[in-house]
């Protein structure tokens, strides 16, 4: 079962989320070697389809087709960012954006497409971003160096394997 705040909380329940909803993981997912935060995460998510008020689609599946190639297609991306030790795992997709919605292994919510852009570090941070427009996405790139995806302004802050994204949450507003 995960957490969320109200907001995230009345918005999921409009796609038909219960607070209680654990489903099976998919058999892509290697439960003995997945962390808890990431299982709860999808067992909570998956199979939901939610709608933002633009039209745009978060699909909380993976195409097989992505599964396939997933652990290739991760090292690619990650090459020269520094996260090479991190892991991922598959989460879902957006009908807007390329790539696919992927979870590390401490529950943190990213894109993975043509750049890997981090959207949060839980569920309410990740809805701020792609539901809310509250918050922008982190491009993360060589070295750890992260750009803010609304102006691609280098943020000043690196990011972290273990403690995520060095820099002020005030400064991930998108009135900042």
């Amino acid at each position: 079962m995960i957490t969320v705040n109200e907001d995230s909380s009345l918005l999921l329940k409009n796609f038909g989320w219960l607070e209680d909803r654990k489903l099976p993981l998919p058999d892509y997912i290697d439960e003995p070697n997945t962390p808890n935060i990431v299982k709860s995460i999808i067992s909570s998510l998956y199979g939901l389809k939610c709608e933002n008020s633009r039209g745009n689609k978060r699909i909380f599946e993976v195409h097989e087709a992505y599964i396939h190639d997933f652990e290739e297609y991760m090292e690619d991306l990650l090459e020269d960012t520094g996260l090479e030790t991190l892991r991922f795992y598959p989460l879902g997709s957006m009908s807007e954006q390329s790539g696919i919605i992927v979870l590390d292994e401490h529950g943190r919510f990213y894109l993975a497409g043509d750049e890997l852009i981090f959207y949060g570090k839980n569920i309410d941070d990740f809805f701020k971003v792609v539901f809310f427009n509250q918050r922008t996405g982190l491009s993360i790139r060589d070295n750890q160096k992260t750009y803010y995806c609304y102006n691609d302004r280098d943020t000043g802050y690196l990011f972290d394997t273990e403690l995520g994204w060095l820099g002020e949450e005030k400064k991930l507003s998108i009135d900042y």
